[in-house]
């Protein structure tokens, strides 16, 4: 119960951060906004404030700005109605929900590196079996503190090293004040990189233990850290969704739906606050990204008829863009089915309802 509160916490201020990015800019250019709605479907509540009827609808997995004119049928000649506003209000007003994402995971980044980034320290928590890491002697409690003659602290700096040896590797290790040296031939195991090109990655079999340290910086470098961050990730996602287009990445190992955000949330939670607005943040990025996709129904989609309208000259043809969108929503739908089935099977969700009956 506790860690369906917080996916629904989470979710809920993604969608409300994005609508009220369009919120905000509709307001700012004059255009009257009708109803403000977190979820879809039915209403559970409803209060107007103003001119705006703000909404908590039953399906919480999105929401939506209405704004007076928004569709050209719609449309009374009004001055505060959005098709009457200009191609560059009408493009800030669309840009202003996935912009605020953005903004979020900046927000939740820096925060975290102002407050303490966690990382999991360079100490062992167990060694697998038949791995080059037991054959040589390591064992859980042993703290790595050098790797090739490289200090390390954290897990992520250990296994960098490890990544770069060529040959055999050499460990400097404290076991419970005791300083040892373990001499390592790590075993090759194959992978793919973010280019989906196979690749053999030298492993030694340790897992981390679970301490972790939380190391701060100051202000000026956390703003710069975390614009860093938004740039990586935006750059990571849209490599990965051309990737998936020209095939070098399969899309079912690839992209998660609600029941994998569930599960990946509940983890992150349980793994601590950082940790779950570090996910957060990355959500919001791929929020970001993928609602700018030139997809009909996404912000993207009408940046994209927007962009048709002002090189054509004239507004698209309703039935135009009726069809359109109706085509970006089935494929949408189809998406989301394809992606709830791959969780399902993923995370054995029918198997571990069969248990509970058994």
């Amino acid at each position: 119960m506790v860690s369906m509160i917080v996916f629904l916490v989470v979710l809920s201020a993604l969608i409300v951060v994005h609508e009220l990015g369009h919120f905000i800019a509709a307001k700012f250019c004059g255009v009257r906004v009708e109803r403000f709605s977190i979820g879809f479907g039915p209403v559970l509540f409803s209060r107007r404030f103003g001119e705006t009827e703000f909404c908590l609808a039953l399906l919480p997995l999105g929401g939506y700005v209405k704004m007076a004119g928004e569709a050209p049928e719609e449309s009374k000649g009004f001055e505060w109605e959005f098709t009457a506003k200009k191609a560059g209000q009408k493009l800030g007003i669309v840009l202003a929900g996935p912009f605020m994402n953005a903004v979020l995971a900046f927000v939740l980044f820096v925060g975290i590196y102002i407050t303490g980034q966690p990382m999991i320290s360079s100490k062992i928590g167990s060694v697998m079996d038949g791995m080059p890491g037991q054959s040589a002697g390591l064992a859980p409690g042993d703290r790595i503190l050098r790797v090739n003659g490289v200090d390390v602290k954290y897990w992520e700096d250990l296994l960098i090293e490890i990544r770069k040896s060529r040959g055999s590797v050499r460990l400097d290790v404290d076991r419970q004040g005791v300083a040892r040296v373990f001499t390592i031939e790590p075993k090759e195991q194959e992978g793919k990189d973010l280019t989906g090109k196979k690749v053999r990655v030298p492993v030694i079999g340790i897992v981390p233990s679970n301490e972790t340290e939380y190391v701060r910086v100051g202000p000026l470098q956390a703003l710069w850290l975390g614009l860093i961050r938004v740039w990586t990730l935006t750059a990571m996602i849209l490599v990965s969704l051309w990737l998936m287009i020209v095939g070098a990445l399969p899309f079912k190992e690839s992209l998660s739906g609600p029941i994998g955000i569930f599960f990946m949330t509940q983890e992150a939670a349980r793994m601590g606050l950082a940790h779950l607005l570090s996910f957060m943040g990355s959500l919001s990025v791929s929020l970001f990204v993928l609602n700018l996709l030139p997809i009909p129904v996404l912000d993207g989609g009408h940046i994209f008829f927007l962009a048709i309208e002002k090189i054509k000259g004239s507004p698209l043809r309703d039935a135009v863009k009726e069809k359109m969108t109706r085509g970006g929503l089935i494929l949408l739908i189809l998406l989301m089915a394809f992606v709830i089935v791959q969780d399902v099977n993923r995370f054995a969700i029918v198997q571990n309802i069969r248990n509970m009956f058994k």
